[in-house]
């Protein structure tokens, strides 16, 4: 007979940092790059494992995700053939992501982790579930879908998870969502995992959970400290050389560049490519087949860069991404935190930059101010340090930088770096980045000239 993961992690102890953990489950945290738990997992997971309510406020990129998932996995009983723990999550990609990192934690216990949403094909997902799946990770979409096709039943869960709660608040998912978990038993657990905590978020949590504890890292502070901001004044008309100047510095290995509509993110990277980078475009019209190789293709380190659109703004984790470009601001500032947040995560430290034309100048000082922690209506209880603040590179009038000379001696097939060192503040120079010393050289990755036509 299966032996539940409770029973296994039973056995005998380990520890991840103070936190007592099974031997199994210790090796595969430390497989996954874990070695000292995150804040958010500090105060999540023995709170989860008393069996009590959680809400949690949390940005992506602190390992959240971990923090429930730990809890979750233990509270699987392997020998039962049912559902017994779902996660809603707003998206895709998110969907995806955290379905993966839920399965390596389970990978040692042999528990069934399914995840299903829309764009793809229903068939392999109907027999995914049928071949015995003990969590579901799912947008509220797909998940109710599934279940007036009674494919999916959640009569036995015990645990239920909503990460990204405000996200899929805002695209409309909350009738869906108190539809599905009417569907749990009563006495299921819940977390509510958000990045923000408004006034829709708390109503949710009032009527779905019972006397939940409250945690909060400060999660404007997690995402920003680790990340070196920067902005450049730029005219519009110069916006695409200017980035042409980064994407040339060795430092730059992977980048993501945030447009503001479909159509802009697709002819910039129609451009980038013609001028020989490795690019593509993700945003929403692109299938899901699609958006799929193209984030296995950056994370494979065979794109240098992706231009997206705020799609990509919450949930995805790639590794090693070392830069974000803000070729258009965002709406709010709050999306530049989120947008900024894809670099710098578990630990890394990252760059972001923004391109400041002069109608943004409004834009930059509202992002300043929330930085700062003095947003209109609500104040962050402890905002970032001054240094965390985006610096100007020194550029003003709208003239944009001076190009980097050129270095003979350190260019590799095109690729340009900044003779006086890297034009990032960083304290290194552009060819002897420190921390990421063991990374290879993008410029002998990329070949970013076009080749002959004969080629």
């Amino acid at each position: 007979m299966a032996l539940s993961t409770q029973s296994l992690t039973e056995t005998s102890t380990s520890h991840f940092g103070d936190l007592p953990v099974g031997p199994q489950l210790a090796r595969a945290l430390q497989s996954m790059g874990y070695s000292t738990p995150t804040p958010i997992q500090e105060q999540a997971i023995p709170v989860l494992r008393e069996g009590r309510d959680v809400l949690g406020q949390a940005q992506t990129g602190t390992g959240k995700t971990a923090g429930f998932g730990i809890p979750l996995i233990e509270s699987i009983n392997t020998s039962r053939r049912e559902v017994q723990a779902i996660v809603l999550v707003p998206t895709r990609e998110l969907c995806i992501q955290v379905a993966e990192e839920i399965s390596r934690l389970g990978k040692p216990f042999n528990v069934g982790v399914v995840a299903v949403y829309g764009g793809v094909g229903l068939s392999p997902q109907i027999s995914a579930l049928r071949n015995g799946a003990h969590v579901v990770v799912g947008t509220p979409g797909r998940v109710e879908d599934l279940l007036e096709r009674r494919a999916l039943r959640l009569d036995g869960v015990r645990m239920a998870i909503l990460d990204e709660a405000d996200r899929m608040l805002d695209v409309g998912f909350l009738p869906a969502i108190e539809r599905i978990l009417r569907r749990t038993p009563p006495a299921r657990q819940t977390g509510l995992f958000s990045a923000t905590i408004p006034s829709d978020v708390l109503g949710l949590a009032n009527r779905q959970m019972r006397e939940p504890v409250t945690i909060s890292v400060d999660p404007e502070r997690a995402t920003v400290d680790e990340i070196e901001q920067s902005f450049e004044r730029v005219p519009d008309g110069d916006k695409l050389k200017a980035l042409r100047r980064y994407l040339d510095d060795p430092s730059c290995f992977l980048a993501l560049i945030f447009r503001r509509t479909t159509y802009k993110a697709d002819k910039l990277a129609r451009d980038l490519a013609r001028d020989g980078y490795k690019v593509a475009a993700l945003h929403g019209r692109r299938t899901q087949g699609q958006r799929e190789r193209v984030l296995a293709d950056l994370k494979s380190a065979k794109l240098q860069a992706v231009v997206a659109t705020d799609i990509a703004a919450r949930g995805l984790d790639i590794a090693g991404l070392t830069h974000v470009f803000n070729f258009d601001l965002p709406d709010t500032p709050e999306t530049y935190v989120h947008r900024i947040g894809r670099t710098g995560r578990a630990g890394e430290t990252g760059t972001a930059i923004m391109f400041i034309a002069p109608d943004d100048e409004e834009g930059l000082r509202a992002i300043e101010r929330h930085l700062a922690g003095e947003r209109t209506g609500t104040k962050i209880a402890r905002g970032p340090s001054a240094q965390s603040r985006p610096k100007d590179r020194g550029f003003s009038g709208g003239q944009g930088r001076q190009a980097p000379r050129r270095d003979d001696n350190r260019r590799s097939q095109g690729g340009r770096s900044n003779a006086n060192g890297s034009p990032f503040v960083r304290g290194s120079s552009a060819g002897n980045d420190s921390g990421r010393g063991d990374r290879p050289n993008p410029g002998r990755r990329f070949n970013r000239r076009p080749a002959p036509r004969d080629a």
